[in-house]
């Protein structure tokens, strides 16, 4: 094997490992990658961690061919090595000796030792027959994935690929005759909600889970590769594959039933205030001063035009700030709420001011962005607590 490529195929190639390497994590297997050149002439990049399964294919005309043949190397060191060399014009591959792989580029030099376990390159990797086929705008999954990144990182867990499980999966909803897609994502305490319409969506339905690492994987793989600025995903069984010329991505569903979550949007408010969201988080994070590491729990007291946030600990001591609410609508409340996970929801919001929808004590309360309301809404859990 025998082949050099550029800085810019460098950076595809490296985005390509990236991907590889983060939903390695989901299965905890070894990071292999095969690196083949073949008798068309083609440089092919596999990977398969038997949960997700990726190729990137560059053509002749895209790259310095001379020898074929194949090798397989550790993701994370391949990955590094192409990093340390990415300012490098071009960046020389010869297997040598049927036991080394040189890389060299100008004055440098390294020679790896392959990877004796080699796994099987599939060539089958194709759209699978009788898949139902989703269109969705490459902007509106970039920017749910934007959105709801911060917070699916803090819900743990990378390695869970339980079948009955449908936290760190995200659930993408359309209803047959309906132009409106929602997505959901949520932990034991929170969900985050987000619905857009569409005045070109194909009037079927459909319904799946991907893992949260997944869709940011695939963001990350197809941002340069979209046509029409439109991703097409082909769904069959438990599987969805995703494809545009030189590249090609599968991966599995989870098969969990989601359940209607959203209907807890719908409620009907009994009280309403808005706030500040700077004042708030400054607040909060005042408030949790004397907090312990796993205990986050603070009193909230919506008194006429002001919150009140309350903190005690038997052993450090009490604080309290009142903040002005900017509008108040309904009878005054208390609740007690584990105010780090409500921090985070506030940052995940980017409007100046939210609102709190609140139907009863110890029911979900709702809050979202003044000017975001019609596309992404929060719920939190408050705690039976004082």
């Amino acid at each position: 094997m025998y082949f050099s490529i550029n800085n810019k195929l460098n950076l595809k190639i490296r985005e390509f490992i990236h991907s590889s390497i983060s939903t390695n994590l989901l299965t905890k297997k070894e990071e292999e990658i095969l690196i083949k050149c073949n008798k068309d002439k083609q440089l092919i990049f596999y990977s398969n961690n038997n949960y997700t399964e990726s190729k990137l294919i560059f053509n002749e005309d895209e790259f310095k061919y001379k020898k074929q043949g194949e090798i397989v190397l550790s993701s994370k060191t391949f990955l590094s090595l192409l990093e340390s060399l990415k300012q490098q014009p071009e960046i020389e591959f010869q297997k040598v000796n049927n036991s080394l792989i040189k890389v060299s580029s100008e004055k440098f030099e390294c020679n790896l030792i392959p990877l004796s376990k080699k796994f099987l390159f599939e060539d089958n990797l194709v759209i699978p027959d009788d898949s139902k086929k989703i269109t969705l705008e490459f902007e509106f999954l970039n920017l749910i994935n934007n959105r709801f990144k911060d917070f699916y990182k803090n819900l743990g867990g990378g390695g869970n690929l339980q079948k009955n499980t449908i936290y760190n999966t995200i659930n993408l909803k359309k209803n047959h005759n309906s132009n409106e897609v929602s997505v959901l994502v949520t932990d034991s305490y929170r969900i985050l909600f987000a619905s857009f319409k569409f005045l070109d969506i194909s009037e079927e339905e459909f319904q799946f889970n991907l893992h949260t690492e997944i869709l940011s994987c695939i963001i990350l793989l197809f941002k340069d590769k979209f046509e029409s600025k439109k991703l097409n995903f082909y769904i069959k069984d438990d599987s969805l594959l995703v494809n545009s010329e030189g590249l090609v991505f599968r991966t599995k569903l989870n098969s969990s039933n989601y359940p209607n979550l959203s209907s807890l949007f719908n409620q009907e408010e009994q009280l309403s205030f808005t706030i500040d969201r700077n004042l708030l988080i400054a607040a909060i994070d005042r408030n949790l001063l004397l907090a312990e590491q796993n205990l986050h729990i603070t009193s909230y007291k919506v008194l006429e035009d002001n919150l009140v946030l309350e903190y005690r600990d038997s052993s450090k001591g009490y604080t309290k700030e009142e903040i002005k609410i900017v509008k108040h609508k309904g009878e005054n409340i208390h609740f007690s709420l584990n105010s780090l996970y409500l921090k985070q929801l506030l940052k995940n919001i980017s409007d100046e001011e939210i609102i709190f929808n609140i139907s009863e004590v110890y029911k979900p309360i709702i809050l979202f962005g003044k000017n975001e309301e019609v596309n992404f809404k929060q719920i939190i859990l408050p705690l039976k607590y004082s």
